[in-house]
């Protein structure tokens, strides 16, 4: 690679690994393009010039021809559906150079991304920088699965994000690498920074860069594009991150998993920014080697589908219609929010973005997730210590209401 920076931060497996340009995919590919007598490459059942398939699944499938879902896909995606997901990348963030950014790597969903992130750039013991309050399968996947040491700092400090824990944690670890993950907006607490708060953390990393640490920066944006707080960034830290300095490599994860409320089609997208096009070229040749040992390729049903969702104007008015139903609910749980508890037996996170909002309760939020429960039929996550998180994009705006009409008193009846 040209950036030796970069080579370093990668895992003995993350390399080695690579897509063969001479492997039987690639050769299939090739034939597919170029054979016009007949094509014996993949063991692909074929009749009558198209695929074998069953009538019941074309059925579930309206209208589309077999060709579009039943053959295999390439490893690193549709390449027409990863060029538009690069265009959407851009879209949200268009001060980016398009030659600043690798072509997306389709994923088998957000797990799957974060699991090829920590194969590829993980080696026992290297140290991954998590912010406290985080999605508990960072640890599985970074720490049990991947042999990272975790470390993490404080997520708030004086109801803002702690820039200077970040920084502190960093610093500190062993080493002249890490993995820095950052998750905005936040699972589970709904954070999302403003523009001064997230300069200030480019800042602090463009700073832990110039100093000799090799970082990359891993930026789960899985809820990006729920915005309630007019305060909020509107754009990926992971723009203002890419090209910051050449110790940094910036990372986005994001998917059509919540963006496009398909959970089940296990979908989403890994993009490189900010190195040498040569250097992104062989890390996107990298992640495709890691899916092709992994799952081989992902779903054909759900890439065609994306397609098009990104590209059917009757869908993107539907989602519009969604989204306004969404920030009223989200513009509602923060106006709880910033009310407060009556008895000041609660106080939530700070939080104006995405799925979920967090709030910290006077009382065992275990035995409080069980009462509300038992006795209201109400359903919330207990996070321990005494957090709960409640997801709002799953409740209408009346039971938003009804939520924060018994939590006082379903705290002060189990007290």
């Amino acid at each position: 690679m040209k950036n030796d920076a970069v080579f370093q931060m990668l895992s003995e497996y993350g390399k080695h690994v690579s897509f063969l340009k001479s492997g039987v995919l690639s050769q299939t590919w090739e034939a597919r393009e170029k054979a016009f007598t007949f094509n014996a490459t993949l063991g692909e059942a074929r009749t009558q010039g198209g695929p074998m398939y069953l009538h019941a699944l074309a059925e579930i499938f309206g209208g589309q021809g077999p060709e579009s879902y039943f053959p295999y896909t390439q490893p690193g995606g549709l390449p027409e559906l990863r060029a538009l997901w690069k265009e959407r990348v851009l879209k949200e963030d268009p001060g980016m150079p398009p030659e600043s950014l690798s072509t997306p790597v389709t994923v088998a969903g957000m797990t799957h991304g974060l699991s090829l992130i920590g194969e590829l750039f993980l080696d026992p013991g290297d140290p991954v920088i998590l912010h406290d309050k985080h999605w508990e399968n960072y640890e599985l996947i970074f720490g049990t699965r991947c042999g990272g040491k975790i470390h993490t700092y404080p997520t708030f400090r004086d109801n803002r994000f702690n820039v200077d824990g970040l920084k502190q944690t960093v610093a500190a670890v062993p080493g002249d690498k890490a993995l820095v993950v950052l998750n905005f907006p936040n699972n589970p607490t709904g954070y999302m920074p403003d523009q001064q708060t997230a300069a200030q953390i480019v800042q602090a990393l463009k700073e832990l860069a110039a100093s000799g640490k090799k970082l990359t920066v891993l930026c789960d944006d899985a809820y990006f594009g729920f915005f309630y707080d007019p305060g909020c960034a509107r754009e990926s830290l992971f723009g203002q991150l890419t090209g910051c300095h050449p110790n940094l490599l910036a990372v986005r994860l994001d998917g059509a998993t919540k963006s496009y409320f398909a959970g089940g089609f296990r979908l989403g997208f890994l993009t490189y920014g900010g190195q040498a096009p040569e250097d992104l070229a062989e890390l996107e040749r990298k992640t495709i080697g890691a899916v092709r040992i992994s799952v081989s390729s992902c779903s054909r049903f759900a890439q065609i589908a994306l397609l098009r969702c990104l590209t059917d104007p009757e869908i993107a008015g539907e989602l519009e219609g969604y989204h306004q139903q969404i920030n009223a609910r989200g513009r509602l749980a923060m106006a709880f929010c910033a009310k407060g508890s009556e008895k000041g037996l609660w106080k939530a996170y700070p939080f104006g973005a995405g799925y979920f909002f967090c709030i910290h309760v006077q009382a065992d939020s275990e035995a409080l997730r069980q009462h509300l429960l038992n006795k209201y039929g109400i359903g919330i996550i207990s996070l321990g210590n005494g957090d709960i998180r409640a997801a709002l994009l799953c409740m209408e705006e009346s039971q938003i209401r009804q939520l924060f009409q018994v939590l006082d008193l379903a705290i002060s009846e189990i007290m």
